[in-house]
């Protein structure tokens, strides 16, 4: 039930919104400079030259029969303002995930239109101003268009959205109630929650001249607060703060000196910023003396996380168990993308189209400062603290090219041939120093390494034979590369006017190389200086020095072939049918999931029973295969929709239905680590055990919408969309539900229009949210939800 607070809060900002629209109203009809006493009516004309010659096509100019015209402009405004008042029980942060609507006010949108008929408009012809979503909704944009005749067209466009994320199984250890102390992870330790801001400007010259100019500017950013994990000895929660922030720049010039011709220069510049860093979120628990530790995400005390008894009887934590004292991550990622792009359109020869383009970009990325430090327990390894230090570099090369014509053999046979070229490189190398301090608890001091007198062993650290080398300096040098070729050939036959086919072949060759050197020197100091295979031989005054290189180099090369062979048909004005298929082979894989076999089957047809009835049908089935022994590989991907759009001549109602159903399957070969192991375990190389991973899911989505106007100043729209999924998968976890493979998620809807006067209409809005996981939730909260959210606006034409 909604609080009569609430509701009489609400009541009073929509009368207040009412009354100052009106009050808007009155003041422009009393102001002579903006509104005069009789406004000339101007029809609008069906077609604008100007907009017809416009570079944006997508634009469209509603048709006005009665317009006002002020200083010159045919003018229409258009607002809705109005709230949401909304309530929900369940999982907060899968509500928010999923939905994140809030109450309050809300300029739901605005919209203003200004054209000049004559075209004489002092600095623009046309104007268009769109914008919805302010006062909090998750989801807000502001779009601005501005033309002066072919001279320039400007648009420039803000988004912000909202972005946050928390499904609790993301990343969640998944705490078996037995533990002790039993510690359910509730919320996914991989939640984030951003706010990214988008800015786009472009600005295109000389719509219609010989040499036509399109600059333009774009901003990414993304700011807020991200949660990560770690692994040292156990997984520790990362705290976040993020920010990351891209700009493009563009410049471009188009050359029409050629009839039926274009030629295009582009010039693209990003530039990436990257400064995220992480420290340890919270340290919940107490050693003796009262120090902060923190455990770790994971609690299976009956398997050893973060140890088999992480609190004693005293309550304080055991300092032989795995923990973090402290940690801190830090690097400025700076990151540039030059690209240059040269295309070519042409239809200059009588049956000869062609286009071709060519694209390059020399992108550097650049971590000069990076910083790792970890205080706490190793207990494998007894490290008790470390500092990780250097800086990264990489390039990428990238060269990508295109080229297709079409050649009209007859008025019935066409040629068709597109070639594509891509190609990169990325050479890449860091340096990394890493210093160790060695303890057996987490009480304990570690000695300092820089003090160690071989002699006297109790100057120098602690090991154990699993120990890691106290000091560590890598060189490391990788190169990428990966080259393909793609050719696609195609015969274009018309039988009729209504009926044609084609057959075509497909070529792909693709080669993909790596190698990589490195460089590491590793120095042992006492006790145990020999662990960690440094050799007796390297030890000099008690310390071991170790350097070693390892160098590897792989090629790939994959060769593929496709068969190609679709038709479509309209044998009257009421049916038409297209139908594509591929059969594809390949010589060779880069990774285990990749085809070597594919079949795509796509058919699409419409039946158009009536002017107001239209049935609609669209299949897609792809099946992949990869049969190696080691493999086995199988796959597919089968969906099917139905649509039906129901508009009487009448436009007192309508309706539109449609269903759509979705198989997905996978099954391979894995190699995995299980603890306990199974009974009848292969093993595929010890520690790893053999087994079948299998991934099946059916969905059904279904919606159905109508519309209805039962008085003449009355419409109404009701509507319901349901996604209903079952799955399973192969969980090696016992504690782990089937979660989101199973689920169902009901959105029923209302919405009412009422015109109140000749321009002004009140709204209301009710939208039910109901999502249901159909397994047990698991060792954390159950991530069912539902809730309501009702609008109410007032939407105001001027």
């Amino acid at each position: 039930m909604l609080q009569s607070k609430t509701r009489q809060t609400f009541i009073a900002v929509l009368t207040f919104a009412a009354l100052l629209l009106c009050g808007s109203v009155i003041n422009a009809q009393q102001s002579g400079n903006s509104v005069p006493e009789n406004p000339q009516l101007v029809p609008g004309p069906e077609v604008d030259s100007a907009r017809k010659a416009s570079d944006s096509p997508s634009y469209t100019s509603p048709l006005r029969t009665e317009t006002p015209v002020y200083a010159g402009y045919e003018t229409t405004q258009t607002a809705e303002f109005g709230g949401r008042i909304t309530n929900f029980g369940g999982n907060q942060g899968v509500w928010d995930t999923f939905v994140n609507l809030g109450s309050g006010p809300r300029l739901l949108e605005y919209s203003l239109d200004m054209h000049s008929p004559t075209h004489t408009g002092l600095f623009f012809d046309d104007l268009t101003l769109n914008n919805f979503g302010y006062g909090g909704d998750p989801n807000d944009l502001t779009r601005l268009r501005v033309l002066k005749g072919t001279l320039y067209n400007f648009n420039a466009t803000f988004r912000r959205d909202q972005n946050i994320f928390d499904y609790n199984l993301l990343a969640n250890p998944l705490n078996p109630p037995n533990s002790n102390p039993n510690v359910p992870i509730l919320d996914s330790p991989h939640e984030f929650l951003l706010t990214r801001r988008m800015t786009d400007l472009d600005l295109s010259l000389f719509s219609l001249a010989p040499v036509r100019v399109r600059l333009g500017w774009s901003r990414v950013v993304n700011e807020g607060t991200t949660f990560s994990s770690v692994h040292e000895g156990t997984d520790a929660q990362l705290f976040q703060p993020t920010l990351n922030t891209s700009d493009t720049f563009r410049a471009g010039v188009a050359l029409r000196f050629i009839p039926k011709t274009s030629i295009n220069f582009d010039q693209f510049y990003t530039y990436y910023k990257g400064d995220t860093s992480a420290q340890l979120n919270g340290v919940p628990f107490l050693l003796a003396g009262g120090i902060p530790v923190n455990l770790g995400l994971p609690f299976n005390t009956p398997a050893g996380q973060p140890c088999a008894t992480p609190i004693l009887g005293t309550g304080f934590v055991n300092p032989a168990c795995n923990g973090f004292l402290f940690y801190s991550r830090t690097g400025r990622n700076r990151n540039s993308y030059p690209t240059e792009q040269i295309s070519v359109q042409s239809n200059y020869f009588r049956r000869l189209d062609f286009s071709a383009r060519f694209i390059y970009s020399d992108a550097e990325a650049d971590l000069p400062d990076f910083r790792e430090f970890f205080s706490g327990l190793i207990t494998r390894t007894a490290q008790r603290a470390f500092g990780d230090t250097g800086s990264a570099t990489a390039k990428r090369i990238t060269k990508t090219g295109d080229f297709g014509l079409t050649y009209r053999l007859t008025d019935k046979i066409r040629l068709i041939d597109s070639f594509r070229f891509n190609s990169f490189s990325i050479p890449g190398s860091w340096n990394y120093l890493t210093g160790s301090l060695f303890g057996a608890t987490l009480l304990t001091n570690p000695v300092n390494p820089l003090g160690c007198n071989p002699a006297v062993p109790a100057t120098c650290p602690v090991h154990t034979s699993s120990s890691s080398a106290d000091v560590v300096n890598e060189f490391y040098n990788e190169f990428l590369r990966q080259e393909s070729k793609i050719n696609t050939f195609q015969v274009e036959y018309d039988f009729t006017r209504r009926i044609s086919a084609y057959v075509g072949y497909r070529y792909e060759n693709r080669e993909i190389t790596r190698n990589d050197n490195l460089l590491q020197v590793q120095t042992f100091l006492p006790s145990l200086p020999n662990r960690g295979g440094c050799p007796v031989s390297s030890t000099v005054g008690g310390i071991c020095t170790l350097m070693t290189t390892d160098e590897g180099a792989d090629f790939i090369p994959i060769n593929a072939n496709s068969a190609l062979f679709g038709f479509s048909a309209r044998p009257n004005d009421k049916w038409r049918f297209n139908f594509d298929t591929e059969l594809y082979y390949a010589d060779n894989t880069l990774t285990r999931i990749s085809p070597r076999h594919l079949q795509q089957y796509r058919a699409r047809g419409s039946y158009k029973a009536r002017d107001w009835i239209t049935l609609g049908a669209s299949m897609n089935i792809r099946e992949n295969r990869n049969n190696d022994f080691d493999i086995g590989n199988l796959q597919h991907n089968r969906s099917f929709a139905f649509t039906t759009v129901i508009a009487p001549p009448t436009a007192t109602w309508g309706m539109d239905l449609n269903y759509s159903y979705n198989d997905i399957f996978s099954r391979s070969n894995i190699c995995f680590v299980a603890t306990p192991v199974p009974a009848g375990s292969l093993t595929c190389g010890a520690p790893f055990l053999a087994g079948i991973s299998t991934y099946s899911e059916l969905s059904h989505y279904g919606s159905l919408s109508g519309y209805f106007k039962p008085a003449r100043r009355v419409t109404a729209n009701v509507g319901y969309n349901l996604t209903s999924s079952t799955g399973d998968t192969l969980i090696l976890n016992p504690n782990a539900p089937t979660g989101p493979l199973s689920f169902n998620y009901h959105l029923p809807m209302v919405m009412v229009a009422v015109e109140i006067a000749k321009n002004l209409t009140y709204k209301t809005g009710w939208n039910y949210y109901d999502y249901n996981e159909k397994s047990a939730p698991g060792p954390t909260l159950p991530r069912d939800f539902h809730g309501n959210a009702l609008t109410l606006s007032l939407r105001y034409t001027m």
